[in-house]
Formats: structure tokens, C-alpha cells, sequence
């Protein structure tokens, strides 16, 4: 028999300090008779991001009629847009699929503000070094453009943005049994994607995978990152570029559908030209036989020396 469990957050809204970081219960209650073992975790709202949170012992043994308590800890880190984002509880039984027993809290907001770097006073000697760095910098600037050529302008990094979606004709699907498929998605389930869609990979076991082609422009050190889609049915999936794993593993698992801000994945030195970036299925946390995986968009952006 499935536990119907009760959620319960202690507010609606967790209360940030000036570091954007709070803390907020949940009640998780057990309304049968039989004890039972409960997961609990968080599903954050669009632009919210799992690795904010974190829970203290999110797996507890809950006697019949009885309840228990967890504390989430959020953390928003430096640079994320000020705005109200949001986020839900939600509870599962340990020995049943997540979509099966799982239940929610009610909806819970927080409001991320800007933080902003505390004034200092400056020291007369910084002035006056910072008055005679403007002074050498006027002279070395009339030195160079004195015979009528302007300075050089700095470097430019490249950034290379790519719509998932856009690469699903010319993927290549590889399936360990059942036939996986790749699509791409128009918006659904509530959800609005970059471009109105997303590369779907419709994965039916571990070791499926999917490969796309990037071209980048020029070599260099790269950093690697993408906007993705987590749901009930979602597989915990790597990255592979050109053969080689990078990153840490992607937890795909939601109880509804979500788009992730943009993740940063890996850091790579690559050269110019087209490289393969493949999506593999490694495992998933809830019971059924789908591994399913979505991308919004894929960035290149390089990193250019001091």
C-alpha cells in the first residue's frame, strides 16, 4: 500500500540574509499505521538551481501517524539575477518509484537580491597612484596613436550559443536494446524553452546516448555549459566531448517539468573546428523504464589569457 504523504513547509518563503543564504523546514507526515521510509528533496523553479539547496538527512524512517522534520539549507551563489524565485518539498517512499508515492509541499519563494561589494574610503596614496597610473596611461596612449593609429582594441573571447534543438537533424543515436529516439520538442507541460524547443532524447536504458556536431571558431580554452530539463521520466546523464567524459554527472529527476539556468559543465582546451558532444544515459532514480533527457542550449565561451 502506498504512503500518502503529508508536506509541509514551516513558511512560505525562506527568509535570505545579506549572502542570500536561509534556512526553512519541512514537516513530512506519515498518515497510515505502518512505519515507512521517506526521501525527501527539493525540486527548484525555473532559474533556481538544485545545487543551492541542501538537505540534512534526507532519508528517515517516519512511524505510522507520525511526522519528521528536515532543514534545508539554501545558498544562492554571488552573481545569480536578483529577482523572487521559487521552489517545492517533495517526499517519496524509499521502496517505491518516485512517481508513485511521491507528494509535494506548496509552492515556497525566495527573494534574491543583488549584492553589492561595501564601499571603501581609499587611502590619499591609493589616490594619487591611481592619479599617476592615469597619467602613465594618457602618455603611453598618445605614444602609440601619435603618428595617427589608434591602440590596438583588446582581444574579443568567442562565445559560441547553440540551440539544442537545432542540432537534432543531424545527431546520432545509439541504443544498448529498445530503440532510443532524439526529437525536438516543441514548449510543453508549462514549460518555455530558448527558440520554443528543446533537443529531446527519448534514452531506454543505460548506455543510451546521443551525439551532435559544434563547430568552434578558433583554438583555445573553452568553457563548457548548457540549460537543461529535468522531469519525472529524466535520466541522470553525462557529458562526453570528443569521446572523453567531462563533468560530474547530471541528476535528471523531477516531479515536474523544469528548465535549468545555464550550468556550467567543464573547462576544455580545444582546437578550431567541429567537435562531438555526446549526452549518455548512466542511471536514474526513480522506477521506470524510460531515460529520458532534455536540452535547451549549449554554450561554448572561451576564456582568453591575462
Amino acid at each position: 500500500m502506498t504512503t500518502e504523504w503529508a508536506v509541509v513547509a514551516a513558511a512560505g518563503q525562506f527568509t535570505l540574509d545579506a549572502r542570500n543564504s536561509g534556512e526553512l523546514t519541512f514537516t513530512v507526515s506519515n498518515p497510515g499505521r505502518a512505519p515507512d521510509t521517506v526521501v525527501f528533496d527539493v525540486a527548484p523553479g525555473e532559474g533556481g538551481q538544485r545545487a543551492w539547496f541542501t538537505v540534512a538527512e534526507p532519508q528517515r524512517v517516519v512511524p505510522g501517524q507520525g511526522s519528521v522534520s528536515f532543514l534545508v539549507r539554501l545558498a544562492v551563489p554571488a552573481g545569480t539575477p536578483p529577482r523572487r524565485y521559487d521552489m517545492t518539498g517533495f517526499a517519496y517512499s524509499a521502496n517505491t518509484a518516485p512517481e508513485e508515492s511521491s507528494r509535494s509541499s506548496g509552492r515556497v519563494t525566495y527573494d534574491v537580491q543583488a549584492v553589492v561589494p561595501p564601499k571603501r574610503t581609499p587611502w590619499p596614496w591609493l589616490a594619487a597612484a591611481a592619479a599617476l597610473v592615469l597619467v602613465v596611461a594618457g602618455v603611453v596612449v598618445w605614444l602609440v596613436s601619435r603618428d595617427g593609429e589608434p591602440p590596438a582594441p583588446p582581444p574579443r573571447a568567442e562565445v559560441v550559443t547553440v540551440e539544442a534543438e537545432s542540432l537534432v537533424s543531424g545527431a546520432a543515436v545509439e541504443s544498448t536494446g529498445v530503440k532510443a529516439e532524439v526529437v525536438a520538442q516543441p514548449n510543453c507541460c508549462g514549460v518555455t524553452w530558448s527558440g520554443d524547443a528543446q533537443l529531446f532524447f527519448q534514452g531506454r536504458a543505460v548506455g543510451d546516448r546521443v551525439t551532435v556536431t559544434v563547430n568552434l571558431p578558433v583554438d583555445g580554452t573553452w568553457r563548457f555549459s548548457t540549460v537543461r530539463t529535468t522531469s519525472y521520466d529524466y535520466a541522470n546523464t553525462v557529458f562526453l566531448v570528443d569521446g572523453r567524459q567531462v563533468g560530474e554527472p547530471f541528476f535528471g529527476f523531477t516531479p515536474t517539468v523544469v528548465r535549468t539556468d545555464w550550468i556550467d559543465v567543464a573547462t576544455l582546451t580545444l582546437v578550431k573546428g567541429p567537435h562531438q558532444v555526446t549526452l549518455a544515459v548512466v542511471g536514474k532514480t526513480q522506477g521506470t523504464d524510460r531515460y529520458y533527457a532534455g536540452v535547451d542550449q549549449l554554450r561554448f565561451t572561451q576564456l582568453l589569457q591575462p
